[in-house]
């Protein structure tokens, strides 16, 4: 038996090493790299608007400020609306409940023994609440993400000459190309994430105006909102809805649900494909994948940026592999 030598070389050791040593310090900082990475995603979505307000000699700060003020009216606007909401219907839910199913016979369950059950649930509304608050009380994170996204959109100008300032100039030619083919399609994402917002908010608004559910607007707004979160977010506002429908009549509620439902299958089955492929080209089958390992991966938060982050891998393949 010929027994074979294996050679490592000095250079596949420092390259291993300095690899290790990368990817070691890179988890260590994977929060910062995140908070900058959806810095990034926030530039894109702003700077189209910055340049439009630049257009009407605006300068390039106040016209920054404008924004971040119309982002901050609209997120108070949303909470102030969808707080008081799930409070006090989740509320009055769990006290009108009992009675309600005592006209039911559920599976040969006694009412007794659900109503019963669903005294657990009287501390949702404040734990609902307390939770959203504590999310927002952070403000040194939110200071700090708009604080970086601000000094993004100042220093975008610059970017090319700082690209040809570190790197050579084959290399600066690659970072250049990465920026670009980035912003083109973390932009068409974010335009098309935009755009689906819109219309599920709309859509939500219209179907439950139109049944007479009670807080029809804040719902359509909050449907919107967590649109963010494509297949998931119809469902939550189904929720929501249902709540707030049994406040006034079981026939109410299922109406709420069946209208959430046509929503969701509008979204499924063709706003979400239609505008993720006319978009970005993306299989619909390939965006279902990506929010869903994003989201059994690091939650809500990974499902949101599952597809920009495939998006940016897939650029720097494409970039580097030339």
């Amino acid at each position: 038996m010929t027994i074979q030598k294996v050679e490592i070389s000095q250079k596949t050791i420092i390259f291993t090493a300095i690899f290790l040593l990368s990817t070691f310090v890179a988890w260590q900082l994977r929060n910062i790299i995140l908070l900058f990475f959806l810095c990034f995603i926030f530039m894109e979505a702003l700077n189209p608007a910055v340049l439009f307000l630049q257009k009407f000699r605006i300068p390039k700060v106040i016209a920054i400020l404008i924004l971040y003020f119309l982002i901050w009216s609209g997120i108070s606007f949303s909470l102030a609306g969808a707080i008081p909401i799930i409070v006090t219907e989740t509320t009055n839910l769990i006290k009108i409940l009992p009675s309600t199913l005592d006209k039911f016979t559920l599976m040969g369950v006694s009412p007794v023994d659900i109503s019963t059950q669903l005294k657990l649930l009287e501390n949702i509304p404040g734990t609902f609440a307390s939770t959203i608050l504590s999310v927002f009380s952070n403000l040194v994170s939110v200071f700090a993400f708009f604080v970086i996204t601000f000094y993004l959109l100042l220093e975008r100008k610059n970017f090319e000459k700082y690209a040809i300032k570190f790197f050579s100039d084959k290399d600066s030619k690659k970072v250049l190309e990465i920026i670009t083919l980035l912003e083109r399609r973390l932009g068409r994402w974010v335009s098309g994430q935009l755009f689906l917002m819109l219309v599920i908010g709309v859509l939500s608004y219209v179907g439950y105006f139109a049944i007479g559910l009670n807080y029809a607007l804040p719902l359509g707004i909050i449907a919107g909102f967590l649109e963010m979160v494509p297949n998931i977010g119809p469902v939550v506002t189904s929720v929501l809805a249902c709540l707030v429908g049994l406040t006034v009549s079981p026939t109410i509620a299922l109406m709420a649900v069946g209208c959430g439902l046509v929503v969701q299958q509008l979204e499924n089955n063709i706003i979400v494909p239609k505008v993720m492929k006319d978009n970005l080209g993306l299989n619909p089958l390939v965006t279902i994948f990506l929010i869903a390992v994003g989201g059994s991966l690091a939650g809500v938060i990974g499902a949101i940026i599952a597809i920009p982050l495939f998006l940016t891998a897939s650029v720097f393949y494409e970039v580097l592999k030339k």
